[in-house]
């Protein structure tokens, strides 16, 4: 098995092999991950015999910090594998992947964000064994929470409770491309509640979405009066996972039970041809913060944890 550098050339060849991979999802795909390549320096890397692709790794470099990422601008990156890799060929995938970083680049270390297992489409935690054999040190551990569609956990009092609010204040949820009005919304919310600004703008999650139409959607809620007053964008992999994103309301809504009636419409929506549903981290400062207003809110609709884990590997 040899390790090729990745080029734009060969985006055809990834896009491909991350299509039919065993745990890729749409969010691999150059044309996913190139949408904000000005702020990174790419050094992914693709592993192939005879010209047959086995695996890909998405990577970026930051020269300054010696330090290669899997990658920056991703949730998670980490070593995206086929059917027909086994054990073996990971375990050399990673000792030539060591070496490569070393001596091309530079690089002290490579800091790896495993994809979580709600992702894969077959069994595929080789690279996690491998990181063992390396000697990696977990680094963060972020604690998500993610309902079983096929076998839900009933809704707590609460969330049952502002379900019937939500309905009875007449509110509608419907699907929407008016992503600029409700991008008005979040970026209020955002800054009015944390302080903080979103990490994709407008312009970047319609540019996404127009790329990929089928795995992403924004779903808001509306008023009485037809005025969007919530909502989430939809991540949809792999006819397995939907994943929220962005999910936000203003304080009128949040007191109305507009965001139960959302999330309860996604999971009766999403049951007949997906398997979980993720809400996404509760957790700040590599996990070791735990947000447990917000976490209580997911765990209301049934969520349990699954982790989303970072190691770091010394070159």
């Amino acid at each position: 098995m040899q390790l090729i550098r990745y080029t734009p050339e060969l985006a055809a060849d990834w896009n491909r092999f991350v299509a039919t991979s065993k745990n890729g999802t749409f969010m691999l795909n150059r044309l996913y991950m190139d949408y904000h390549s000005d702020r990174f320096e790419d050094c992914s890397v693709m592993f192939v015999e005879k010209e047959r692709v086995f695996a890909v790794f998405p990577a970026n470099i930051c020269r300054k910090e010696g330090v290669v990422y899997s990658h920056q601008g991703l949730t998670y990156g980490g070593l995206v594998m086929g059917n027909e890799i086994n054990t073996v060929r990971v375990l050399e995938a990673f000792e030539l992947l060591k070496q490569y970083y070393a001596k091309e680049y530079g690089a002290k270390k490579l800091q790896y964000k495993a994809i979580p297992y709600i992702y894969h489409r077959q069994a595929s935690e080789e690279d996690e064994y491998a990181l063992y054999r390396c000697g990696a040190q977990m680094i963060a551990c972020e604690i998500s929470s993610t309902v079983n569609l096929k076998a839900p956990i009933y809704y707590d009092r609460s969330r049952r409770n502002a379900l019937k609010k939500s309905q009875k204040a007449g509110h509608k949820v419907e699907a929407s491309d008016d992503f600029e009005a409700y991008w008005a919304i979040l970026q209020e919310v955002l800054d009015k509640r944390h302080g903080k600004v979103p990490t994709h703008n407008a312009q970047e999650l319609r540019l996404l979405a127009e790329r990929f139409p089928e795995n992403i959607r924004l779903f808001v809620v509306k008023g009485q009066n037809g005025v969007p007053i919530a909502g989430t964008y939809v991540f949809i992999y792999n006819n397995n996972v939907i994943h929220t994103q962005y999910m936000t309301a203003t304080d009128a809504a949040r007191k109305t039970g507009a965001l139960d009636l959302l999330v309860d419409y996604l999971i009766n929506r999403y049951a007949p041809t997906h398997t979980f549903l993720d809400f996404g981290i509760s957790t700040e400062d590599d996990g070791l913060w735990l947000n447990e207003g917000l976490i209580y809110q997911k765990e209301g609709f049934g969520g349990r944890g699954i982790c989303y884990k970072e190691y770091v590997i010394s070159l």
